[in-house]
């Protein structure tokens, strides 16, 4: 299970997405535009996560993509502890560390200029916004 982080809505992300489909983008271009955004998240939130002894929350963390979203996620069956880290354990003594939220808080501003430069590039490539 992933740590999730804080996240960003773009009022009308989901009508953008439906229009370009009409207008003939393929799928696989728009998940394109999302892996750029998630793998950038997914470097903040590696940049920011704390190393401890073996470095495996560091590696376990990665950005996935779909056409409509850009999703960073961090731990796994082997990571456990992610959780954790992230938001803390009062009981255990463990303070929160909020890596990957500040990697949201982070990413937030330049996630929508890379949306914004990825749809564009899509428009350009594909001819959609010539009438």
């Amino acid at each position: 299970m992933g740590v999730g982080s804080g996240q960003n809505y773009v009022t009308g992300l989901r009508e953008t997405v439906k229009a370009l489909e009409n207008l003939g983008a393929e799928v696989a271009d728009l998940k394109e535009v999302m892996g750029t955004i998630a793998t950038y998240g997914a470097e903040i939130a590696s940049s920011k996560a704390p190393r401890g002894r073996t470095g495996r929350l560091k590696a376990s963390i990665r950005g996935n993509k779909a056409k409509g979203k850009a999703l960073i996620t961090a731990g796994r069956a082997n990571v456990p502890y992610a959780g954790p880290i992230n938001y803390g354990w009062p009981r255990r003594g463990i303070k929160p560390d909020r890596f990957m939220q500040d990697a949201d808080r982070e990413l937030g501003p330049r996630a929508i200029a890379l949306y914004e430069e990825g749809i564009n590039d899509l428009i350009d490539r594909t001819g959609l916004g010539q009438t």
